[in-house]
């Protein structure tokens, strides 16, 4: 039996086809609404574009969502670029992405939209409208849709379907949750109608189902999946048994019901909706369960997957019929084959650091920066150049000094390429400030990330070194075509009277402390500090972080910091901002705010978590022992994860 027949028998319901409507799915998998946000100002598709979704269908999926497509560019737009289905200059666009998807025996589908009290006035020319009236989050009045108007919105979507299946659309989503239009009806906080649009229950739906006989219809043929919330997640939204209630009204009417959860109303829903690195995986599978056991029609969870036994498990017990990934598929485009072909121990897993969703989160973050990039894998946002790249004219010799995450995606990258490569690493272990993971729960996904490079590294014909510092004279005993520096980086000491004392450790070097004491203080309030104090809270100490700045890690992820500033609360951590660190003692830390006004907190262990320095000098001391010299990582400059990978990645295929 071969490696690719044991791997589907392994996984044989997560491979087995279903029927959707009049569609047959070729496997259970499919890649959910996430569309692109750098489209054309009109939101046309652009060739990079194209490039993303072809590569997501490669991938093996059943079906590729094009994400987020709008319904109505006059009241209905929350986004600057957005797929415009109400302009059929979007056709050319469409059908070529949705031809690129089919190339691959995927279906291309797409997710209608309309943003209701929820739309961006400066992208809109007409004012927001809702269920009912109240003051928009824009700061402009949100008018109470007239019964006009909601029979209005049903066509709008139902003339959107219809432009999607002329663009080769085989599959529209009807989003329903999140925080749109239809559930703007469905949750009471946002519906206080008393017309037969309001109050009850099937009062409070009847405008998803006016909707979905629009979509029948205006585009007979088209299979009809509806994305609801299985809970808002806050009180006075749409609650689990609404949902399983609206299910019911729409099983036998839809072709599949996609349950996800939260709302944007809300945004520390959003924390589920993308679950973070503090949430278990499958954390919202219950939701989809409960629905599937009240309809007959097919279901759909979403939330995070990846993980190729616990999907299989959600299909072979019954728990939904579909998975859907999302950044799972980003930062291993090669996934669902990977399982089919009995290689899932290859896995790049998704680290959930919500960078690639955070970078254009608006209204949270100041822009929409319009481009896509993932922590694990730097060829996301370069989809198009990754195609069309060229093997190598000559195969080198490269020596790579190093073996944190950046020195051992150089070294992957170069011997993929066909370059001999020889990775030494100093110490007596690869991974670098990746090891700063074991031992921490919510940080498993990096442990499991580090795992998963380090067995890139192996299955590749590299020469790995260990405890093996690269010297000049190493370097002139080898003779590298090409030397490449990831050395990485060292903690800031900062000038504290007492920092040396033996109750003072450094979150940056000082991995897997011991009898740490019952009281901790963090010097140091970035993102590794409030990681490093939210560890120890939740091991049951008392944690006090100080931070000089206004703010707790600034330059951390959106999505990521809210996660983590709410598990801070919750497990205890005190923080205090504009403080610094004046004197370190046996008893404790004293410290002063920006008024002056001291503060004395015990302490039995200290943890400094000031930042990092890169090891300039070691660089300096390499950089004309080779005829070609690169610096990547933390020893180029001391960043993230992804820009760590990127330098590696960068440094290696220009070769």
């Amino acid at each position: 039996m071969s490696r690719s027949q044991s791997s589907i028998r392994s996984y044989a319901h997560l491979f087995s086809p279903i029927k959707v409507g009049n569609l047959t799915l070729k496997n259970r998998i499919g890649a959910a609404p996430t569309g692109v946000s750098d489209l054309t100002p009109e939101g046309y598709f652009t060739p990079a574009n194209i490039a993303v979704f072809r590569r997501k269908a490669k991938s093996g999926v059943a079906v590729v969502n094009l994400g987020e497509a709008m319904v109505d560019h006059i009241r209905g737009k929350a986004h600057g670029r957005i797929t415009p289905l109400d302009d059929v200059e979007c056709l050319p666009s469409l059908i070529d992405c949705t031809d690129a998807v089919k190339q691959y025996g995927a279906i291309p589908a797409i997710e209608l939209v309309h943003a209701g009290c929820r739309a961006r006035p400066e992208y809109c020319k007409e004012g927001p409208i809702g269920p009912s009236a109240h003051m928009g989050i824009y700061g402009e009045m949100v008018e109470a849709m007239t019964e006009a108007q909601i029979q209005e919105v049903a066509e709008q979507f139902g003339k959107a379907a219809f432009m999607a299946k002329c663009g080769g659309v085989e599959m529209v989503t009807l989003h329903a949750g999140h925080g749109w239009i239809f559930t703007q009806f469905l949750a009471k906080s946002t519906n206080q109608r008393t017309d037969q649009y309001g109050g009850s229950l099937e009062n409070r739906a009847r405008i998803t189902l006016m909707t979905v006989a629009a979509i029948r219809a205006h585009a007979p043929g088209v299979a009809v999946e509806i994305r609801m919330s299985g809970s808002d997640l806050y009180e006075g939204g749409v609650t689990p048994e609404d949902s399983i209630a609206y299910a019911k009204l729409l099983d036998g009417k839809v072709d599949l019901l996609h349950i996800s959860v939260g709302s944007f109303h809300v945004p520390d829903t959003s924390t589920r909706m993308f679950p973070s690195a503090y949430e278990p995986e499958g954390v919202n599978v219950p939701f989809a369960e409960a629905v599937k056991k009240a309809v007959k029609t097919p279901v759909a969870t979403v939330g995070s997957l990846g993980d190729p036994e616990l999907m299989e498990e959600i299909v072979a017990n019954g728990k939904a019929d579909i998975v859907y990934m999302a950044r799972s598929l980003m930062a291993d485009e090669f996934l669902p084959e990977k399982i089919r072909t009995g290689r899932a121990d290859e896995i790049t897993p998704c680290l959930r650091c919500n960078m690639c969703l955070s970078l254009s989160f608006v209204p949270h973050v100041p822009f929409a920066v319009r481009v896509m990039r993932c922590s694990v894998n730097p060829t996301v946002g370069f989809e198009l150049e990754t195609q069309t790249l060229q093997k190598p004219e000559q195969r080198k010799k490269i020596l790579i000094a190093g073996g944190g995450p950046a020195g051992m995606e150089a070294a992957v990258t170069a011997a993929e390429r066909g370059h001999e490569v020889i990775l030494c690493e100093k110490s007596n272990r690869l991974g670098g400030m990746l090891v700063s993971a074991d031992g921490i729960p919510f940080k498993h996904f990096m442990k499991r990330y580090k795992e998963s490079l380090i067995r890139r590294v192996y299955r590749n014909a590299i020469k790995v070194l260990m405890e093996t510092e690269v010297t000049p004279e190493l370097t002139a005993l080898l003779h590298p075509d090409v030397l490449i520096a990831a050395v990485g980086a060292e903690p800031i000491v900062p000038n504290i009277p007492g920092i040396e004392g033996p109750n003072v450790f450094f979150a940056a070097r000082d991995f897997g402390l011991e009898n740490v004491g019952q009281k901790v203080v963090i010097v140091g309030g970035g993102l590794v500090g409030c990681e490093e104090g939210l560890y120890h809270a939740q091991c049951g100490k008392e944690v006090h972080v100080l931070e000089m700045g206004p703010k707790l890690a600034p330059d951390a992820w959106y999505l990521h910091l809210r996660a983590t500033l709410n598990e801070m609360e919750k497990a205890g951590v005190h923080s205090y901002l504009n403080t610094r660190c004046t004197k370190i003692t046996a008893e404790g830390v004293f410290a002063a705010d920006s008024n002056g006004k001291e503060l004395f907190l015990e302490a039995d262990t200290v943890l400094v978590a000031a930042g990092l320095r890169s090891r300039s000098g070691v660089v300096e001391a390499l950089r004309y022992t080779a005829p070609n010299f690169a610096v990547i990582g933390d020893c180029l400059r001391p960043r993230t994860i992804q820009q760590a990978i990127r330098t590696g990645y960068n440094a290696a295929v220009i070769i």
